[in-house]
């Protein structure tokens, strides 16, 4: 079987990720000034792949990202796929930083710490949710470009709960272990049923933001 190469991304900051309110899937805002400009750094750092197609959560966020890449790449469209969206915290959607906020998920942390992958906040999803869409989304995406270089804008948790998935160093018990900066790149290969990471949470391309913003 031939390898198929992954560059999964988490899309660039929004105002909400700087000022630490909980985004989940009904939140849609933009990118910030800052987003923009790690945006463009990861498309410059992706401009010399050999892309053959880009998908994108169906999220403001991580489609102002997603066209970033796609604009080196002129030949190319987005494909947008729900299943890519971010997992959803319910009742906690738009909330900044409180004492409740804080309870709910420290409670959270604590079910998953037992291995209860199916606890839900309220009107949320669980962590088991969000495995089988991101699951369903591989699929997809694997059976439409075997072989090929796919770039896949998605979310921060929904990047733990994939990668943690699909990488039998991890397993949900380790989830948490995997970082996921704004606009950081996850390379991965996949052949024979199995996913090699070669890169993980890398921002090498975020070092030039800083010089971006001040032209």
């Amino acid at each position: 079987m031939s390898e198929t190469t992954l560059y999964l991304i988490r899309h660039g900051e929004t105002d909400y990720n700087r000022q630490r309110i909980v985004q989940g899937r009904r939140i849609n805002c933009e990118l910030n000034q800052t987003g923009r400009a790690q945006a463009r750094a990861l498309a410059r750092r992706l401009s010399t792949v050999p892309i053959d197609a880009i998908f994108s959560s169906t999220l403001r966020r991580a489609e102002e990202t997603a066209a970033f890449i796609a604009a080196e790449h002129q030949h190319l469209e987005v494909f947008r796929l729900e299943d890519l969206e971010e997992m959803s915290w319910g009742v906690y959607e738009g909330e900044p930083p409180s004492e409740r906020v804080s309870r709910a998920f420290e409670s959270m942390q604590l079910d998953w710490a037992r291995g209860d992958y199916g606890k839900r906040v309220e009107g949320g999803e669980s962590i088991l949710d969000v495995q089988e869409r991101g699951l369903r989304a591989l699929e997809h995406i694997l059976a439409r470009h075997e072989g090929q270089t796919v770039a896949v804008v998605t979310h921060g948790r929904f990047l733990r709960v994939l990668l943690a998935t699909i990488l039998d160093e991890y397993g949900l018990e380790r989830m948490n272990e995997i970082h996921h900066a704004n606009t950081c790149v996850n390379h991965l290969v996949h052949a024979s049923g199995t996913f090699k990471a070669h890169l993980l949470n890398c921002t090498a391309h975020l070092d030039e933001v800083e010089i971006i913003e001040m032209e």
